[in-house]
């Protein structure tokens, strides 16, 4: 072989070694979260789904440890995941072996429990309660660093890995464990974050949403297993293209209805019905409690649908 192919099928080598590095380095970053060892205090439905999804991960942490409160999760999450999950003798033990401490009590509990903790400067505190105010939660959490506390409030999915969450402010560690979770949205301050926050709040309604188009069908007599399987089906695959939305996705979306066809139609009689309005009411509403405010007084009319004799 001469010298120029010797150099070019070693080069040629060289690259496919350094592609094969790439793309495994790519792999682990995606299903991973950065080493370290993460703790909880109070571990509820919110905790739970954060360890479930955490543990199942292709590169799963090292170790998570939790705190007794929430026993009867804690102990099923350990016998699952004893591999990882242990379950500490107390919360300030939890904080005591970790770096990274997640609080997930009871907002009425937030500030007797934090405050019995004696933190270390070095750690991270992602706080998961949704009404404890930052500054309470930096007070209380010194000698952390204030940029190491953080506000996060994300939805259950995150167990099966597509879950969403709203965080403040913008944490390198906590951003890509959520993630590797599902979805993370970094703003820069609390105040834009309780503005986002209401968003969390539309679970019920879309869920009735779904249970009044089953039942629909069921009253056109449809079975109600396979009026169930179908709703949730056309819900998941409609929300599909918005996963990943820009800020021009939704009015796209809908201006791809056709006119005059049977989506447009549906579309605007919710319109004509003042559903729409009614939605963000609803969320102006959610807001207000979120800020500590009376929720702005409106005047409202009830929908009303009956056929005509």
């Amino acid at each position: 072989m001469c010298f120029a192919a010797a150099s070019q099928n070693l080069a040629h080598t060289h690259s496919r070694a350094a592609h094969s590095a790439i793309l495994l380095l790519a792999l682990l970053t995606m299903s991973s979260v950065p080493p370290a060892k993460y703790g909880f205090v109070g571990v509820g439905t919110m905790s739970s789904a954060i360890v479930r999804g955490l543990c199942t991960l292709d590169q799963p942490p090292p170790s998570i440890v939790l705190s007794p409160r929430g026993a009867e999760k804690s102990a099923a999450l350990a016998k699952e995941f004893g591999s990882i999950v242990s379950v500490a003798a107390s919360n300030q033990e939890v904080v005591d072996q970790c770096d990274v401490i997640f609080i997930g009590v009871l907002p009425k509990q937030t500030e007797e429990v934090v405050r019995a903790l004696n933190f270390k400067a070095s750690q991270t505190v992602c706080s998961l309660v949704s009404t404890a105010p930052m500054a309470l939660l930096q007070e209380c959490c010194a000698p952390v660093a204030k940029d190491q506390v953080v506000r996060a409030i994300p939805l259950p999915p995150v167990a099966k890995h597509h879950g969403a969450c709203i965080m403040t402010p913008r944490h390198p560690r906590i951003m890509k464990l959520f993630d590797a979770l599902g979805t993370c949205v970094a703003v820069e301050t609390e105040e834009m974050m309780k503005k986002m926050m209401p968003v969390t709040c539309l679970m019920g309604q879309f869920y009735a949403q779904q249970r009044a188009t089953h039942q629909w069908l069921v009253r056109q007599g449809v079975d109600g297993e396979q009026a169930a399987k179908w709703t949730g089906a056309v819900f998941h695959c409609v929300s599909y293209d918005t996963a990943h939305a820009t800020a021009h996705t939704f009015d796209e979306l809908v201006d791809e209805q056709t006119p005059g066809g049977l989506n447009e139609q549906v579309l605007r009689e919710l319109t004509d019905a003042g559903s729409w309005t009614a939605l963000q009411d609803a969320m102006d509403g959610c807001l207000a409690r979120i800020e500590a405010r009376p929720a702005p007084k409106k005047r409202k009319r009830p929908y009303e649908s009956t056929e005509e004799e």
